[in-house]
């Protein structure tokens, strides 16, 4: 099983159908934050059936080698999710996402899940890139891969139907290729 220790509190570990009733909680309780920017952030989607075909998802992508879905945990309690819905292995690339419990935000817990997320696709598996794309005007999130040193390659207007409410929306794309993660790695020592 996928797990990694991101500090004495904080943790990445592979999603369980058994987190179903837990993440069901977790997102209920946040989808008024969750709801403009994530279009899965529904109460369907947040119900505990909604969470059990999530997972049964994720679950078989992670079998597959084509997606790792994990929880961030505080102390083993579900807090958010940091994973890679998407690698594509014959192309070199993956691409991270991310969301977090308003109680847990501005603590840096999902940068350092994507740290954890990046020498996992530089180094574990070998790729050449990983890209975070989202909602141009959530800018919270977008303050993740700036922070990292990602470029912004683009933005691609009304490209993407955000939020629960299918608005039409501005999608950023940022890259980090895995020269400039491991000179950004090198000169953290």
């Amino acid at each position: 099983m996928f797990a990694c220790q991101l500090d004495d509190h904080v943790a990445l570990r592979l999603m369980s159908l058994t987190d179903a009733e837990e993440s069901s909680a977790v997102v209920t309780r946040n989808l008024a934050h969750l709801a403009p920017w994530m279009p899965w952030a529904t109460a369907e989607g947040a119900s505990p059936e909604g969470q059990r075909a999530f997972l049964t998802s994720a679950l078989a992508g992670w079998s597959r080698c084509e997606r790792l879905e994990s929880w961030l945990t505080y102390d083993g309690a579900i807090i958010g999710a940091v994973g890679l819905p998407a690698i594509h292995r014959a192309e070199q690339w993956a691409e991270a996402g991310y969301w977090i419990d308003r109680d847990y935000e501005g603590r840096g817990y999902v940068t350092a899940g994507v740290r954890a997320l990046e020498r996992i696709v530089f180094v574990d598996l070998g790729l050449e890139r990983i890209q975070i794309c989202q909602d141009a005007a959530n800018a919270r999130s977008r303050a993740i891969p700036e922070r990292l040193g990602y470029t912004l390659e683009g933005v691609l207007r009304r490209h993407t139907v955000s939020g629960a409410e299918g608005r039409h929306a501005d999608h950023s794309i940022y890259g980090l290729l895995r020269p400039e993660w491991e000179a950004r790695v090198a000169l953290e020592g």
